[in-house]
């Protein structure tokens, strides 16, 4: 008797649970709907999120309460011409209260929650967990006109990069896993653009708030008055490929009008240190490119092909592959013993696949050209397949015309050593000897100094006879040069 009064008592209790839960749920609705006759509550996800906060940040007034949360990355700062690390409040976990106006508040909160109906594809599945919630009272807000605001103003800032002068040219290094164990991937990797990768690039920290800085005085240093191109010394070929640079640059509309895909592709061989490096990152300088250095050998093949289709979200922009040939040796990968790696198939169809890619300058450089497949290129009068490479330039050594312009720029203070040292560096690769003019550059410019702390500290040093200045080291036997110094 006593066990089925225990039974019954189980089945009431139980009955009365689920009465109580049906109803809270009917009450928990019911609050909701009365609740978003006063409050709206909109969820924006990936690059959305991105833009609100920026906006946010950029365009409303912050309140001093609640939680605050910091981050530091290391960036190069302009008035002091380092990189350094560089403090930014980010939008805390439980949220921020913003006013857009006296009477106009916006609650801004990461999402707890993950958004299960955004349409499939890479972009998407990068960006679901990044989800905020938007709160704000019933008509003080249009929330589509919030939206469409705060996209604007993201890609303004991140595209036409009004926040450094205007200038779009940063430089990002992609990595991947490949030929690591597991036990080396500590947690998921991070999310696209979630972190600088290099420290000229400012991009990703535009949805944070500096603290003592602006970001105009972030990132690379204004160009100059003379082009990056100008400043290095080249032979006739990288010269010609500089001005077909140029000239793809300045004809979207006119490949556009012909059918024509606007994208190109150089392959630059030859033997170490002839600039094919230097000529990549200064072509990428002048016309203002964001440039993508991707390390091959760590790369897998999905990860290079999130990586590529991230890239093409930033067209125009430049990618960069250095030393082709140490990764791979024909269609062999060469640079991975064990493990999954990247396929030679997959780089093809990231360089010529069925994604478009107008607006992509893509520079491959390579030591040994003999060792690079043909169907990623290989020299000829059209190139051995137009599309992925369409011209293959070999950089040569200096001629004496670049060993001039080259000497005259670094020993501009001592035109009296450059034929000299044009001279002795007949067999010098570009690097090379740029590293023999600065050598000698800098000690004279250091005994140059020491010269000037004999003259201020010996008064009988500018009187005495020419062989007391020919005491300092490279000072030519003449005292009226010595006083010029």
């Amino acid at each position: 008797m006593q066990d089925i009064s225990n039974s019954w008592f189980l089945v009431g209790g139980a009955a009365v649970f689920t009465l109580v839960a049906t109803c809270f749920g009917y009450i928990k609705s019911f609050y909701a709907q009365v609740i978003s006759r006063v409050v709206v509550t909109i969820t924006v996800s990936g690059y959305q999120a991105d833009a609100i906060l920026m906006y946010a940040r950029q365009t409303c007034k912050a309140s001093r309460f609640g939680p605050r949360t910091y981050v530091g990355w290391k960036l190069y700062y302009r008035p002091r011409h380092r990189v350094q690390l560089m403090p930014m409040e980010l939008t805390a976990g439980p949220g921020r209260l913003y006013w857009r106006s006296r009477w106009c508040p916006l609650w801004v909160a990461k999402s707890k929650e993950a958004v299960n109906d955004l349409e499939s594809g890479l972009t998407a599945e990068d960006y679901s967990y990044q989800t905020l919630n938007i709160t704000f009272a019933r008509g003080t807000i249009d929330a589509d006109e919030l939206i469409r605001q705060a996209t604007d103003y993201y890609n303004q800032q991140t595209q036409v990069y009004d926040a450094t002068d205007g200038r779009r040219h940063s430089i990002r290094y992609v990595h991947g896993s490949a030929g690591m164990t597991s036990s080396m991937i500590s947690g998921p990797s991070p999310r696209e653009g979630a972190c600088p990768t290099s420290g000229s690039d400012i991009r990703p920290c535009l949805v944070n708030r500096p603290l003592g800085f602006s970001f105009g005085d972030l990132g690379l240093d204004p160009a100059s008055h003379t082009s990056a191109t100008e400043r290095l010394a080249l032979c006739e070929a990288a010269q010609r490929l500089v001005r077909e640079a140029r000239r793809w640059k300045e004809t979207e509309n006119w490949h556009y009008q012909r059918q024509l895909p606007w994208r190109r592709g150089f392959l630059l061989y030859g033997a170490p240190g002839t600039g094919k490096t230097a000529l990549a990152r200064a072509i990428a300088e002048e016309l203002d490119l964001p440039v993508y250095v991707f390390d091959l050998a760590s790369l897998k093949n999905d990860e290079l092909q999130r990586a590529w289709n991230h890239m093409l979200e930033a067209v125009p922009c430049m990618a960069l592959i250095e030393d082709i040939d140490a990764v791979f040796h024909g269609r062999e990968n060469v640079s991975v013993s064990s493990g999954p790696s990247l396929t030679f198939d997959c780089l093809l169809n990231c360089l010529d696949g069925v994604q478009r890619a107008d607006g992509l300058l893509t520079v491959m450089t390579t030591n040994h050209l003999e060792r690079v497949d043909p169907a990623i290129g290989q020299p000829g009068e059209i190139g051995s397949r137009p599309g992925r490479i369409d011209r293959v330039v070999e950089l040569s050594g200096l001629d004496s015309a670049g060993r001039a312009k080259m000497a005259n720029r670094i020993l501009c203070d001592y035109p009296y050593y450059i034929d000299d040292v044009c001279r002795q560096g007949t067999t010098d690769s570009a690097a090379q000897f740029q590293e023999r003019c600065a050598r000698l550059a800098l000690e004279l410019h250091y005994d140059g100094d020491h010269r000037k702390e004999m003259i201020a500290t010996d008064t009988n040093y500018l009187t005495g006879p020419a062989i007391a200045v020919s005491k300092a080291r490279h000072v030519i036997q003449a005292p009226t040069q010595a006083i010029r110094l």
